[in-house]
């Protein structure tokens, strides 16, 4: 077999293939066949470009094959205009790893006081580079840098039941309304 790299082409720039083409859900969301698959700074390059061309200023690679696998590994894109609305998984633990730039874990009461604020970066800049989220706790991001790429992990199947955003915070639909809620409850201004 062989291991290197393929380009495919595809709206958005090249798409990186190993032997095979990344399925495109949605224009911010990419499947692999679930087979080997190792990333680059060009992979990165090209979920920044996909993530500029979305809406929500977002990107992923999913390395698994499709949302019913059981485990479910992403390389995710954010830029520092996207919005995570604070949100809770019913039974499954996410972890988060920085590749690349700075944000903060922000984790809520269920009434959505700020609990804690906790600086993320990638290794070797100072801040914690990796958490492992419990079930149950309401959590977002607040992007300090222009880009953040990280890793993500949790249990499959994917389904939209098994979350639930904050219903004390804006929908990811207003991005305005949610960085200015974060600036709020953070006391900051990005």
């Amino acid at each position: 077999m062989n291991w290197g790299v393929a380009w495919v082409a595809h709206p958005f720039g090249h798409v990186p293939a190993s032997d095979r083409s990344l399925v495109a859900v949605s224009p911010e969301v990419f499947y692999s066949d679930g087979a080997f698959l190792a990333v680059s700074h060009r992979d990165v390059d090209f979920l920044k470009s996909a993530a500029l061309a979305s809406p929500r200023k977002r990107a992923r690679l999913c390395f698994h094959s499709s949302p019913e696998e059981a485990q479910q590994e992403m390389l995710i894109v954010m830029h520092r205009d996207s919005y995570v609305c604070p949100h809770r998984h019913f039974k499954k633990v996410e972890t988060l790893a920085i590749v690349e730039g700075s944000c903060d874990a922000l984790l809520f009461d269920t009434r959505g006081n700020l609990l804690e604020r906790l600086a993320m970066t990638s290794p070797g800049y100072g801040g914690a580079f990796f958490y492992r989220m419990p079930p149950g706790h309401f959590h977002s991001l607040l992007f300090r840098s222009e880009w953040v790429v990280f890793v993500e992990t949790t249990i499959g199947p994917f389904t939209l039941k098994a979350s639930e955003s904050a219903p004390w915070a804006p929908p990811e639909s207003d991005p305005t309304a949610g960085a200015a809620f974060l600036a709020s409850v953070t006391g900051s201004l990005s």
